[in-house]
């Protein structure tokens, strides 16, 4: 999966949120759902805390609220910053 950033991309944006017809994911969460690696294009609009924060969810878990979910990243998952 692919993912074009832009300067205003943040966690939310990657991980989804609610929406109209209930949590959207967003592409950080959906490719672990389908263990699908994921491609940040344009990844030096996000910051250093921001790619800290990613980081972090790929090492240990990430609980989506809304829908109750605990989401690891699978083994062989790949995560490129390009």
């Amino acid at each position: 999966m692919r993912y074009h950033c832009t300067c205003t991309t943040d966690l939310h944006e990657l991980i989804g949120q609610d929406g109209d017809n209930g949590f959207e994911y967003g592409p950080l969460s959906s490719a672990l759902k389908r263990g699908e690696d994921l491609v940040l294009e344009e990844s030096s609009f996000l910051g250093l805390v921001m790619v800290a924060k990613i980081n972090h969810i790929l090492h240990s878990m990430l609980f989506i609220v809304e829908t109750e979910e605990t989401l690891h990243a699978p083994s062989g998952f790949k995560l490129v910053l390009h």
